[in-house]
């Protein structure tokens, strides 16, 4: 079932959040949230509608950048 506007807005939020924290990638990030590829389709667009500068090109590059944090959000060394 997929979920409700509200909650995919949410996540989209939580997601551009953690990735301007430096946290990875938007892909590595939105797929921590275990979604169904409905719900992580509509996470990812309405990511890259709030934020145009997260697009497809720089999708790419931060697949291949390691995160800059740990799960609890100290720096890895």
């Amino acid at each position: 079932m997929a979920l409700a506007d509200f909650k995919i807005r949410i996540i989209a939020n939580a997601c551009i959040t953690r990735y301007t924290n430096g946290e990875g990638g938007i892909i590595a990030i939105v797929n921590s949230y275990n979604l169904a590829s409905d719900d992580k389709e509509s996470t990812l667009a309405h990511v890259y509608s709030k934020r145009p500068d997260i697009n497809p090109e720089t999708v790419e590059e931060s697949l291949s950048t390691p995160a800059k944090t740990d799960v609890e959000g100290h720096e890895k060394g």
